[in-house]
């Protein structure tokens, strides 16, 4: 993930017409997908937990 954050600016640059796929994320962004990840790590455990088999 860093070197992918450290490369946009030379990815957007050789991009053309494509360059805004490789802008900096809002803050809003951010908050979204962090909130995204949180939400998928809750589900995971959830579902871990329920399909456990007893005793464990």
């Amino acid at each position: 993930m860093a070197d992918c954050l450290a490369q946009r600016g030379d990815l957007a640059a050789g991009a053309g017409e494509l360059a805004g796929l490789f802008g900096e994320p809002t803050l809003q962004e951010q908050f979204d997908q962090a909130g995204e990840q949180l939400l998928l790590v809750l589900g995971m455990e959830l579902l871990r937990r329920r399909t456990r088999p007893a005793g464990r």
